[in-house]
C-alpha cells in the first residue's frame, strides 16, 4: 500500500513514507428530520454528507530515513512535509488523495492535522484528516439566459393565442451514467445535473442513484 498526495493545479506529488496500519474512510447520509404529531421524529434521505478521510501515523526523522520500514525514496524532513499540510491548510489547496490497493482515489481538501515531536530521532507523531471536494459550478445570469421580466400590455395579451406546449425532452439511462454525466452531454455542462434531478423526483430518490432504463425529463 502506498499513499499519494498530488497537488491538483501543480501536479506535486507527496508520497508518505512510513505508511499507518489503517486509513479510515467515512461516508454518511443526509437526513432531512422532520418531528410529526402522534409519531415523533421522522428522518427521510435526502442525497449524503461529504465523505472524510484520515489516518495517523509517524514521520521518520533524517536519522531512521534508511531502516527497512521506511521507503527511503519517500523520504522527506518531517518539518518540510508539516509545512506543506499548513500551506494546503491556509490556502485551501485541493489535492488527489489516492492509497493504493484501497477504494481511496479522491479530490480532497485538508480538513486538520495534529503534529509534535516524538524522541530523539527527529521524528514527529502526526493525524490528519481531509474531506471529499465535491465538484460545483457557478452560472451568471447570462450563462443561465435568464431574461428580467417586462411589463405587458394586459389587452394585448388576453386576445394572443396560446403558444404550443413544446414536447418534454426526455433520456433513457444507461449502463455506467450517472446525472453529471447526463447533463454534460444533453445540457453541456455537468453541474447542471441538479436540474434533471428536481425534474424528476418522482422517480429518483437520490441523485447519485439512477437505473438503467429509467426515462429521465430534461430541462428545457
Amino acid at each position: 500500500m502506498d499513499i499519494y498526495l498530488t497537488e491538483i493545479a501543480t501536479g506535486a506529488r507527496l508520497a508518505l513514507s512510513m505508511l499507518p496500519e489503517k486509513a479510515k474512510q467515512k461516508g454518511d447520509t443526509a437526513f432531512q428530520v422532520y418531528d410529526i404529531i402522534n409519531v415523533g421524529e421522522v428522518r427521510i434521505p435526502r442525497g449524503t454528507n461529504l465523505l472524510t478521510f484520515s489516518w495517523s501515523g509517524t514521520l521518520p526523522g533524517k536519522s531512521r530515513r534508511n531502516a527497512s520500514y521506511v521507503k527511503s525514496q519517500y523520504w522527506q524532513n518531517p518539518k518540510s512535509i508539516i509545512n506543506t499540510w499548513e500551506r494546503w491548510r491556509k490556502e485551501g489547496t485541493k489535492i488527489r488523495l489516492m492509497v493504493t490497493e484501497t477504494t481511496i482515489n479522491h479530490d480532497v481538501y485538508l480538513d486538520g492535522y495534529t503534529a509534535e515531536p516524538t524522541g530523539g530521532n527527529g521524528d514527529y507523531e502526526y493525524s490528519i484528516s481531509f474531506i471529499e471536494a465535491k465538484p460545483i459550478e457557478v452560472y451568471t445570469v447570462n450563462e443561465l439566459n435568464i431574461k428580467p421580466k417586462t411589463q405587458t400590455n394586459k389587452t394585448s395579451a388576453s386576445t394572443r393565442p396560446p403558444a404550443a406546449k413544446a414536447a418534454a425532452k426526455t433520456y433513457t439511462v444507461k449502463s455506467g451514467d450517472s446525472l453529471w454525466k447526463i447533463a454534460q452531454a444533453t445540457l453541456g455542462k455537468g453541474g447542471r445535473y441538479m436540474e434533471i434531478y428536481n425534474l424528476n423526483t418522482d422517480k429518483l430518490k437520490n441523485p447519485n442513484i439512477i437505473y438503467p432504463g429509467q426515462v429521465l425529463t430534461l430541462p428545457s
